[in-house]
């Protein structure tokens, strides 16, 4: 897909919710779709450059007056969608978090790409991950990031996380270690490690399936943090094995896997709102230029 066609499959998936205006923004403030007043702009701008940081599925919400609010919500990396509704908060939150869960990782390739100036810098918490497969030659690494590791660390690595699937799986369960993590040292690395089994199917592999497994190596000192972190990582983890499965580009998929769990990481705190205070300005911008979406109006005249 490309972009206008992504685009407008998430103004679609907003449609049945009762939005005054709507926005999708990314990080540098460049606008994908708005039809927010001009003057709204440039305060909704400050407010995402303040919180860009925060975690995807982390989201700001602002009161405008009563039941009225501003919900800034990250759906992937860089990119916020942003509306003002009197729709139930949850209801929102539900639908925002199904398109960040759909669309997360086709926008960041498709508004990040690969370059290496659009790579992550140099991981202050991740040493490596590594995406390995159980072959007909044994395990074998698949794709890596960075992508500068030594041949014969990758093949190491591949190999453990291999053998903690294999050493866990019921033979007449072939399911037994799908979708699992656990936790191992690589003393030689000074890492600890995140190993994810789960399984790719394949007709042409025994028993219907390849064993596979996403290794993510990250520094010691940071064990007590990796764990506190474990559930949101596993659900970063489940996403991009789901794009795997699907057929996607695993070399991609780890550079944006490595910047969510760096994210993840980053943050002192497990909070998935963040409140902020609108001016008055901005209220009365809000209040007095309301651009009600109108339903007969095709959602891909918000497109920029």
């Amino acid at each position: 897909m490309d972009k206008k066609q992504v685009l407008t499959q998430i103004l679609n998936e907003v449609k049945n919710l009762n939005l005054n205006n709507l926005m999708i923004i990314r990080t540098n403030g460049n606008l994908l779709a708005n039809n927010f007043p001009e003057r709204a702009k440039i305060y909704i701008k400050n407010i995402i450059n303040k919180y860009k940081n925060i975690p995807v599925n982390n989201y700001v919400r602002a009161n405008v007056a009563n039941n009225l609010n501003l919900i800034l919500y990250k759906i992937s990396t860089n990119i916020f969608l942003v509306c003002l509704t009197v729709e139930d908060e949850n209801k929102v939150v539900n639908i925002f978090k199904t398109i960040s869960k759909k669309f997360n990782y086709i926008l960041y390739e498709l508004y990040n790409g690969t370059q290496n100036k659009n790579r992550p810098p140099v991981s202050k918490f991740i040493k490596y991950i590594i995406f390995s497969q159980a072959g007909d030659l044994g395990p074998t690494p698949v794709a890596w990031d960075p992508s500068n590791i030594d041949d014969q660390e990758k093949f190491e690595i591949s190999a453990k996380s291999i053998l903690v699937l294999s050493a866990g799986l019921d033979q007449t369960n072939r399911t037994s270690m799908d979708h699992t993590t656990s936790i191992i040292p690589f003393t030689n690395l000074n890492c600890i490690g995140l190993v994810y089994t789960f399984s790719i199917p394949s007709y042409q592999a025994r028993g219907n399936s390849l064993d596979a497994a996403i290794s993510v190596l990250v520094h010691k000192q940071f064990k007590k943090l990796l764990l506190n972190k474990l559930e949101q990582i596993e659900t970063e983890l489940y996403e991009i094995t789901r794009h795997i499965i699907s057929g996607e580009n695993p070399s991609k998929l780890l550079i944006i896997l490595r910047q969510s769990i760096e994210q993840i990481l980053s943050k002192t705190d497990n909070l998935q709102t963040h409140t902020q205070t609108l001016t008055n300005n901005l209220k009365q911008i809000m209040m007095s230029e309301i651009k009600k979406i109108q339903e007969k109006k095709p959602y891909s005249t918000l497109l920029y």
